[in-house]
Order: C-alpha cells, then structure tokens, then sequence
C-alpha cells in the first residue's frame, strides 16, 4: 500500500452552529454552544476527507486516536473553520493536527490520527465483533 500522503497537506472545512449541536444538559439552562463530541466529530471528519483524496476505492481511513481541548465556547450561528493538517506519515499511520477556528479564536485543537486500510479487511474484521 503507497499512497502520495505528505507532510503538510491540509484540509478546510467550514460549519455554521446550529441548535441541534448544543448539549441537553446547558440548552436546559438556555445556554446553546456547541459540545464537545459535535467538534471532535468535525475534526475527524476534516482528517478523513483530507485522506479520501488520496485513496482509490478499495481502501478507507478509520479514527483510532484523538486528543483535543475544547478551549473556547463556539454559540448557535458562529461561522467555524476546521482545520486538519497531515503532521507525520508512518506507513499506512497519519497524524493530523486539528483545529478548530471561530475567527481568530481557537475554539479547539489537538491531535488525531487515522490508519488506512483495506475496505474488505475492516468489513471482515467488523463482521467478527458483530457475529460475537
């Protein structure tokens, strides 16, 4: 498996906060910002469309570590930009620094990174587990 994936590539993608992203817990409270999981969800998201640019159509890239902060409340309406950028390349192993901008707030940011592999293997492998 090579794919052309270097240091330094980057993916943009922007997202306008809707009210179905805020928290039950602080909507309760008519506080609406956007929650954690909904961010990292679009960093990952950011990390994958960036490698799908690279891959033909038997192989995906699947999440399997993430570590961010949530550093900056972002409210229903804010206009985001998240950011994914290619920061090592280990053999079928890339790390992305994410991000997170609202202007010039860094709203969140950290490290993620996804492993590519074979659509039919990680078929077979899910297959396994759901069979258990």
């Amino acid at each position: 498996m090579s794919f052309e994936i270097r240091i330094g590539e980057e993916e943009k993608k922007e997202y306008i906060v809707v009210d179905k992203d805020c928290p039950d817990f602080l909507r309760d409270k008519d506080i609406c910002i956007m929650s954690t999981p909904k961010m990292i969800a679009l960093m990952e998201i950011t990390a994958k469309e960036l490698l799908d640019k690279f891959l033909d159509q038997d192989h995906t890239s699947v999440g399997f570590h993430i570590d961010v902060y949530h550093k900056a409340p972002a409210p229903v309406g804010s206009k985001l930009v998240f950011k994914a950028r290619v920061i090592d390349v280990k053999k079928n192993k890339i790390v992305f620094r994410v991000e997170c901008l609202m202007g010039d707030v860094v709203v969140g940011e950290g490290i993620h990174e996804r492993a590519i592999v074979s659509w039919s293997k990680f078929a077979e492998s899910v297959k396994k587990y759901l069979s258990k």
